[in-house]
C-alpha cells in the first residue's frame, strides 16, 4: 500500500485536503517496514514526525512515578501516533514499540509544512486531535508526567502549532 492510498483513507487528511494536496503530501512521506521489537519513538525524545500504521500492531507505554513503562494503548491499522511532538515541538509523550511485523507511513514536519500553508482547516483539525490526545494523557498518566513531557496546556496547543509551523 502506498502513502497516497493511506492518506486518502485517513480522515484527518482525506476530509480536508484536495487530491492535489494529498498527492503532494504523499510524495514527501516515507513508507517502511518495522520488525517486532523496534522502537519507533521513545518517550522524552524530540520528534519531528508522526506515523500512520498501515499494517501490524504497536504498543504504547508511558513512564510514571508510580508505574514505570505502563502500557496505555495498543494501536493497529489506521491509527496515528507521534502527532503531539510533531505539531507542538514538545518531547515525545510515550514510547512506541512494534509488537509484530508492521508497516508505517512516516510524515515529517517538512512534509507537512507545505500542506499546512494551503489548508488552515487541517491545522484546526490537528488542534482538535491534540486536545483530545491531551485529555487522554491526563486520564492515563499522572499530572507530573503530562506537564513534564508536553509542557503545553490544552488551551495553548493551537498557538504552539502556529508558532512551530510559522502560521501565527
Amino acid at each position: 500500500m502506498e502513502a497516497r492510498e493511506v492518506l486518502g483513507r485517513t480522515s484527518l487528511f482525506a476530509d480536508v485536503l484536495s487530491d492535489r494536496q494529498l498527492d503532494a503530501l504523499a510524495a514527501r512521506c516515507k513508507v517502511y517496514d518495522v520488525a517486532p521489537g523496534r522502537v519507533l519513538m521513545a518517550e522524552g525524545d524530540f520528534g519531528a514526525s508522526m506515523f500512520i500504521i498501515v499494517d501490524g500492531k504497536v504498543d504504547v507505554t508511558v513512564a510514571g512515578t508510580r508505574h514505570p513503562n505502563r502500557e496505555v494503548a495498543m494501536l493497529g491499522r489506521g491509527d496515528i501516533f507521534g502527532e503531539i511532538s510533531l505539531m507542538t515541538g514538545a518531547r515525545r509523550a510515550a514510547t512506541v514499540v512494534a509488537l509484530e511485523p508492521s508497516r508505517v507511513v512516516e510524515i515529517t514536519k517538512v512534509a507537512l509544512e507545505a500542506v499546512l500553508a494551503g489548508s488552515p482547516e487541517l491545522l484546526d483539525r490537528f488542534g482538535a486531535l491534540l486536545a483530545r490526545r491531551r485529555a487522554e494523557l491526563d486520564e492515563i498518566a499522572d499530572n507530573e508526567h503530562v506537564r513534564r513531557i508536553l509542557g503545553v496546556r490544552t488551551d495553548e496547543i493551537v498557538g504552539a502549532m502556529r508558532r512551530l509551523f510559522g502560521r501565527g
